[in-house]
């Protein structure tokens, strides 16, 4: 059973502790990086786009186009180091692309 506080907190502590807990933190993460593969990626890339999900290290994208694909797995390494450059991290060591 966890400890309740009832003290006085900052709206952001609440917040970051209600975002830290174990159950919450990946899907918001998968949040972050759609949010990034959006701006990264732009519209004419996101418009082909069906999914996007991080398990582990490997970015598991859907794409709806075949030719697309194919081309995106050419500039697969590009796109990662832009990926991680825009998430802060090397959290993505590879891109899945289905």
């Amino acid at each position: 059973m966890s400890k309740r506080k009832f003290d006085i907190q900052k709206l952001s502590e609440v917040i970051t502790e209600f975002s830290n807990q174990k159950q919450i933190n990946p899907g918001l993460y998968n949040v972050r990086i759609s949010e990034i593969w959006k701006n990264t990626m732009g519209k004419n890339i996101l418009a082909y786009t069906e999914k996007v999900s991080l398990k582990k290290d490997k970015l598991y994208v859907k794409i709806k186009s075949s030719a697309l694909k194919e081309e995106l797995r050419f500039g697969e390494s590009k796109i990662t180091k832009l990926l991680n450059e825009n998430i802060g991290s090397n959290s993505i060591k590879q891109i899945v692309f289905y």
